[in-house]
């Protein structure tokens, strides 16, 4: 048996028409997309540009003692480079980092053209050497030479002692404040002997060997066997195995 198809003109039509009509919006969803790549790109260039939105004000935060509001604006006006969204916060940090008497730094932008600038500033606890000084955490650093406060006691030592000296300073005043001694100045040479001086002048020499029984001795010794004749002293030697020795003024 033979079938015999007989094509439909209009039918033909019909379907070719549904075709073009399904491809509309796969048209219409490419589109959409290049026009959200192109509004994503004008967005990206227009926020690069220094000229949006700029950084018109800045804020200092902070308690200074050593440090100037105004030098730590100026400085960081200095440094602001570009507008709200593409201000490089880590550059302005690291520059104020650069100050010796910086101890940490927060920038913060503030919509939608200020800059907060949080700064702590270094609390020195001790001097160290000739030029330099300790925070409580013993770290080192250097601010200018004039502004180094000479009342602070002094410690010196090899370089990369300055946490240990730090640590053994606290425990020697805390032994002595209580016989009513400070502790004016503690040195460790490069023989790793010890000595320090009191606030009253009177040098102890401890050496090298012993530090612990010879400290103690000179904590014992002041307020019984010399009590009475502290100010005539000029210096103690305590590098004797049963003794010490006694330098006077003359």
């Amino acid at each position: 048996m033979a079938i015999d198809m007989v094509l439909d003109p209009d039918k033909l039509d019909f379907d070719s028409s549904g075709r073009s009509y399904a491809s509309g919006p796969k048209l219409f969803g490419s589109l959409l997309v290049l026009i959200i790549l192109s509004l994503m790109v004008w967005t990206a260039i227009t926020l690069s540009n220094p000229d949006t939105l700029p950084i018109k004000q800045v804020r200092i935060e902070g308690d200074f003692t050593n440090l100037s509001p105004v030098d730590l604006q100026l400085l960081v006006t200095d440094k602001v480079r570009g507008g709200f969204f593409n201000l490089d916060v880590d550059a302005v940090r690291l520059a104020l980092l650069d100050e010796p008497w910086v101890s940490e730094v927060t920038v913060k932008r503030i919509w939608p053209d200020a800059l907060r600038v949080i700064v702590i500033e270094q609390i020195p606890v001790v001097r160290w050497g000739e030029s330099g000084l300790l925070n409580a955490a013993g770290e080192y650093f250097a601010p200018e030479i004039g502004t180094i406060p000479l009342t602070l006691p002094r410690l010196s030592g090899p370089s990369g002692s300055e946490h240990d000296l730090l640590e053994r300073f606290n425990a020697m005043q805390a032994q002595v404040q209580p016989i009513g001694f400070n502790i004016k100045s503690l040195t460790l040479d490069d023989r790793r002997a010890w000595s320090f001086v009191f606030n009253n002048g009177i040098k102890v020499i401890l050496g090298r060997r012993d530090f612990g029984e010879r400290f103690k001795r000179v904590c014992t010794l002041i307020p019984t066997t010399i009590s009475g004749r502290v100010e005539q002293i000029e210096s103690i030697d305590m590098r004797y195995t049963n003794g010490f020795s006694i330098l006077w003024k003359k």
